[in-house]
C-alpha cells in the first residue's frame, strides 16, 4: 500500500496544472506567496518564523509596495507550497528615486505616482500623488511621459532565473503582472474618484488613458513572454472591479469602458504563452464572471467570501466548470486574524468542502496575511489545508 501511495504522489507543477484542468490531483494545491495578493506581509512572516524556531537568513521582499516576504525554501517544504511567483525587474529609474526619497517613507514609480508608508515602520505604501489628476482636457495627455514597457531593465536575466527554476524545480511558476490592471492603472494615474466621475462626465478621456495603459501592457508582455512564455504555467492580470457590498460600477459601464480592452489583452497573452491566465479581482464581482470567462479568463482570485454575492457553494455550482477558483480558502477579514485556530481550521475545511471536488481549485487565504494574524493561526491554516485537501475530498 506504500508503494501504491507513493506511485499516485504528484510534483507541485503536476498538482496544480491537474487542477487548473479541472481534474483532481493527489490533493489540494497550496500557495502562500504564489502572487502577489496571495503572500504575507515582511512582519507576519518574521513572527511565523519565530514562532517556528526558524532563526537566520535573509527575509526577500519581492512586493515592495506591500512589503510581502517570499517564503524561503524551508517554508515551503515544510507546507507543502507548490507556487513560485516571478517577478519582473523594476525599471531602473524606480529605484533611484526610491533613494532619493527613502527618507520620507515615500518613492517615485516610474509613471510618476507617488506612494507614501502611513509612518516609519508601516505595514506597506498607499499611492498618494497622481500625475494626471490635474488634466482637464485630451490635449494634455500629450505632456505626459508615459513610461517604455520595453525598458531592457525591466527583463534583464529574466529568462536565465526562469528557465532555470523551470528546469531545476517543481514548482508551478507564476509570473505576476507589476501594475494593476486597465481599469487600477487608470485610476492611479488620475485618481480614484476622478476616474469615476470622468467615466460620466468626461468618457473620451477615460478611454484615451485606458487605451494608453492597454497599448502598454500589451508591448510589456510581450517582451516579458518574449524571455518566459515558454517556462510559465500561470500568467497574472488584475483589475479590482468590486467592493465589498457589490461592483464599483455597473456592467453596462464595465462593457462600454473595460470589457474590450480586457478581452483584447488576455488574448494577446494567450498568443504568447500556454500558461494559463489568472485573474485577480477583488470584492463583489459575481455580476462580472461570465464577462470574465468570455474574456478568457481561466483562473479568478481571491474569491472574496466576505463580499455580497460571493458564497463559495453557489460559485462552484454556477461557475466550477469553467473557471478555477484560486483563494477562498480562508477569510482574511475576520476568521484569520482574530479566530482561534480551531476555527481556522473549521473555516478552511468548510472552504475546501466547498471548491475542491472535481479539481478546478487551488487553495490560498483571501488575500495577503497581515502583521495582525498570529503564527498560530498562519501554521493551523496550512496545516488544514493539507489535511482536509487529501483527494477524494469526503
Amino acid at each position: 500500500m506504500e508503494v501504491l501511495k507513493k506511485e499516485k504522489e504528484m510534483n507541485s507543477r503536476e498538482r496544480v496544472l491537474t487542477a487548473l484542468k479541472h481534474e483532481e490531483p493527489d490533493r489540494v494545491p497550496i500557495d502562500l506567496g504564489g502572487m502577489i495578493s496571495t503572500g504575507i506581509s515582511v512582519k507576519a512572516y518574521e513572527k511565523l518564523k519565530e514562532h517556528l524556531g526558524l532563526k537566520g537568513g535573509e527575509i526577500e521582499i519581492y512586493d515592495f509596495f506591500q512589503q510581502l516576504a517570499r517564503p524561503d525554501k524551508k517554508i515551503m517544504e515544510k507546507f507543502g507550497l507548490d507556487v513560485y511567483a516571478i517577478m519582473t525587474n523594476p525599471p531602473g529609474d524606480w529605484k533611484l528615486k526610491l533613494e532619493e526619497d527613502k527618507e520620507n517613507y515615500s518613492y517615485l514609480d516610474t509613471w510618476g505616482i507617488r506612494y507614501k508608508m502611513a509612518k516609519k515602520g508601516g505595514w506597506c505604501y498607499y499611492a498618494v500623488g497622481h500625475p494626471l489628476a490635474k488634466i482637464k482636457r485630451l490635449e494634455e495627455l500629450k505632456d505626459y511621459n508615459w513610461p517604455n514597457p520595453k525598458n531592457p531593465a525591466i527583463t534583464k536575466g529574466l529568462r536565465e532565473k526562469v528557465k532555470n527554476l523551470y528546469e531545476n524545480t517543481n514548482y508551478a511558476l507564476l509570473v505576476n503582472s507589476p501594475t494593476g490592471g486597465i481599469f487600477e492603472h487608470s485610476y492611479m494615474l488620475r485618481g480614484f474618484d476622478t476616474l469615476l466621475m470622468d467615466m460620466i462626465t468626461n468618457p473620451t478621456l477615460v478611454e484615451a488613458i485606458a487605451d494608453k495603459v492597454l497599448k502598454y501592457q500589451i508591448e510589456f508582455w510581450d517582451g516579458v513572454l518574449e524571455e518566459i512564455g515558454e517556462y510559465v504555467q500561470i500568467v497574472q492580470v488584475g483589475d479590482d472591479l468590486g467592493s465589498e457590498q457589490g461592483p464599483l460600477f455597473s456592467l453596462s459601464l464595465y462593457k462600454k469602458f473595460f470589457k474590450h480592452r480586457h478581452k483584447e489583452l488576455y488574448r494577446f497573452i494567450k498568443s504568447k504563452t500556454n500558461g494559463y491566465l489568472f485573474l485577480h479581482s477583488c470584492g463583489s464581482v459575481y455580476k462580472f464572471i461570465l464577462d470574465f470567462i468570455d474574456n478568457g479568463v481561466q483562473v479568478l482570485n481571491p474569491v472574496q467570501v466576505s463580499a455580497k454575492d460571493m458564497d463559495t457553494q453557489r460559485l462552484k455550482k454556477e461557475f466550477g466548470n469553467q473557471i478555477t477558483f484560486w483563494g477562498g480558502g480562508c477569510d482574511t477579514q475576520k476568521v484569520f486574524p482574530f479566530g482561534t485556530p480551531d476555527q481556522v481550521k473549521a473555516e478552511v475545511k468548510k472552504r475546501i468542502e466547498h471548491l475542491a471536488p472535481h479539481g478546478g481549485f487551488v487553495f490560498a487565504q483571501v488575500h495577503n496575511i497581515s502583521p495582525e494574524v498570529p503564527p498560530e493561526n498562519i501554521v493551523a491554516m496550512l496545516e488544514a489545508a493539507r489535511q482536509y485537501g487529501t483527494y477524494p475530498i469526503k
